[in-house]
């Protein structure tokens, strides 16, 4: 997911949970099924050990690339990851220690801090967003130069939409990615409890749960499921 950085994060369009994505769990999968077979009471430590490392580990390539392979992100490029860090929150919910809930905290408030500063210095309101290319990361740059500012009420309404917007995709795509990826990721999802699902995923979780449940879906799976790559073309 976030190797594909390069000089920015700019996207037209979202495009649901990327392969990327979806591949990195493909680890967590397999040793999921070596701990279940081997040594089941530690699967919990096991998993949680390595969820956390997982996210520590976003944390690390953001900072240590931000100011160089990393200097923008826009609104669609912030719902994108958050889009991906709310799906790998449901899918590896039971695995979440507090460290690597406050560590994904961490990671949102930087992701949304990186977003507000990539919005142009000129912007009147933050629904009259400017698609941004290439092109426009330059004059981004030189109205920095130059001396403009956000002014202290435009930052908020700024952060609460980029924040509103970013739920209000996750809350139409997480649902149809959690189905589209369901055989990739049905051990995790079978052992999540709904209370303990976040609140922004609750509605697509329920729905999803749903259609799990329903008769000849899902129930003959005996030990951990193995996996198969759905990609996404």
């Amino acid at each position: 997911m976030f190797s594909t950085w390069n000089d920015s994060m700019i996207f037209y369009a979202l495009q649901g949970v990327r392969d990327a994505a979806v591949d990195l769990l493909h680890t967590l999968v397999a040793v999921h099924a070596e701990v279940f077979a081997g040594c089941k009471p530690l699967l919990d430590k096991t998993l949680g050990i390595l969820v956390e490392g997982l996210i520590d580990t976003f944390l690390s390539l953001f900072h240590e690339n931000q100011e160089t392979d990393f200097t923008v992100l826009d609104v669609n490029g912030f719902c994108q990851l958050m889009l991906e860090l709310d799906y790998f929150e449901t899918i590896l919910n039971t695995y979440f220690t507090h460290e690597a809930r406050e560590s994904l905290k961490t990671l949102q408030g930087v992701l949304l801090e990186k977003a507000t500063e990539s919005v142009p210095e000129t912007v009147e309101t933050p629904t009259n967003s400017r698609r941004q290319t290439r092109g426009n990361d330059d004059g981004l740059q030189d109205e920095r130069q130059q001396g403009g500012t956000i002014s202290p009420d435009d930052l908020i309404n700024i952060v609460y939409h980029h924040k509103a917007l970013a739920q209000q995709y996750s809350s139409e795509l997480l649902q149809s990615e959690l189905e589209r990826t369901r055989i990739n990721t049905a051990c995790f999802v079978e052992s999540i409890s709904p209370d303990s699902v976040p609140d922004s995923a609750k509605a697509a979780y329920a729905s999803f749960r749903g259609s799990m449940d329903s008769p000849g879906r899902g129930s003959q799976s005996v030990g951990p499921p193995s996996y198969s790559k759905q990609r996404r073309r």
